[in-house]
């Protein structure tokens, strides 16, 4: 299997070669035709062969230079934003550059006849028309290939960031304890145990139905954080509060799945909850225009230890805003999370993770 670099050193070598016989080939038709319209019969290639071969040359010279300036104008000017304005003005800047190159050339090296000229500006004319034609195309082709790749790559690795966040949420751990608590309860009491049980089966669908979504309605993750609350509160009692403020046009909007479930996770596994230390999740709206989930701190541990959590928050909403997701570690946790309200709207901008 040949390494990187050779495929890399391999690949210049292939156009340049894939150039040069175009380029010959052409020449070689432009010399028959010329030929031929003053002759009337074909040339000799033994008689004409020094002919040729300039005529090979003049035309080789002439895609290379035609080659550099597409080269140059695809830096300036957007094939996918000015395609129109892209394709005339290769068109233009070609025409007169390779034109009065191949036609200089031929005067000089071939003595051509104002006739020949004409012929020969002509048929310059309708190849590099052809040429600009399939250039556009091409560039255009390769731009959707490598669109298509990107996007095919940015989605699996959103795939592998949901698969990490809801590995957490169905680990044997998870379920072992949920599975303890049902034990204690159906010795305590049958009622609450069936609640539980159907809490608990009401996170697990929500898991397995959204495992492949991109996002999900702020009102279904609410649905998802009661019921994982109530898993809680079964454990923690009164000792542990959501408390959920929300205006009724944030629930219309997106969010990644799990997102404040995992915020709500971090809270209960970075403090201690006790009679005497309460903890208390607070989900608020900031202008309407960001959600704020906040909790107060039993403990003194630094941010750092939320990172794993947030970093795959963050990673996630990557993919769909450039804004920010803000940390704050201050008298309180705070995480602001920007509101996405269009589902389909997808950027590919690195977000950031901001510390204050």
């Amino acid at each position: 299997m040949p390494s990187a670099s050779k495929l890399f050193q391999d690949r210049p070598m292939k156009k340049y070669g894939l150039l040069v016989g175009i380029c010959t080939s052409l020449g070689l038709m432009f010399f028959l035709y010329i030929f031929y319209s003053n002759k009337g019969h074909f040339p000799s290639l033994q008689t004409e062969a020094d002919e040729f071969l300039i005529c090979a040359v003049i035309t080789n010279l002439a895609g290379f230079l035609a080659w550099q300036v597409d080269k140059i104008l695809d830096r300036w000017i957007n094939w996918r934003e000015h395609f129109l304005f892209r394709f005339i003005s290769g068109f233009i800047a070609n025409g007169v550059l390779v034109l009065l190159f191949s036609i200089s050339a031929s005067m000089l090296l071939l003595a051509t006849r104002n006739d020949d000229i004409i012929k020969l500006g002509i048929l310059l004319g309708l190849t590099l028309f052809i040429y600009e034609i399939f250039y556009g195309l091409f560039y255009s082709y390769r731009y959707y290939a490598k669109n298509q790749v990107e996007e095919m790559r940015l989605d699996r690795l959103q795939l592998e960031l949901q698969f990490e966040s809801l590995k957490t949420q169905i680990s044997p751990h998870y379920l072992f304890n949920c599975l303890n608590t049902v034990s204690s309860l159906l010795f305590k009491d049958t009622v609450i145990a069936e609640q539980f049980i159907r809490r608990m089966a009401d996170t697990f669908r929500y898991v397995i139905d959204n495992q492949k979504q991109k996002l999900v309605t702020v009102r279904e993750e609410i649905e998802f954080v009661k019921a994982y609350y109530y898993l809680l509160q079964v454990r923690y009692e009164q000792n542990l509060t959501l408390e959920i403020n929300l205006p009724k046009n944030l629930y219309n909007t997106f969010i990644p799945p799990m997102t404040l479930q995992l915020l709500v996770e971090n809270a209960v596994k970075h403090n201690r909850i006790s009679r005497e230390q309460p903890l208390l999740i607070y989900i608020s709206a900031q202008d309407n225009t960001r959600i704020l989930v906040s909790n107060s701190k039993t403990t003194s541990e630094k941010s750092e230890s939320f990172q794993i959590g947030l970093t795959n928050i963050v990673s996630r909403y990557q993919f769909f805003t450039t804004e920010k997701v803000v940390v704050k570690n201050e008298t309180r946790f705070m995480v602001i999370l920007p509101v996405l309200k269009d589902l389909h709207h997808k950027h590919t901008v690195p977000n950031s993770l901001v510390l204050t």
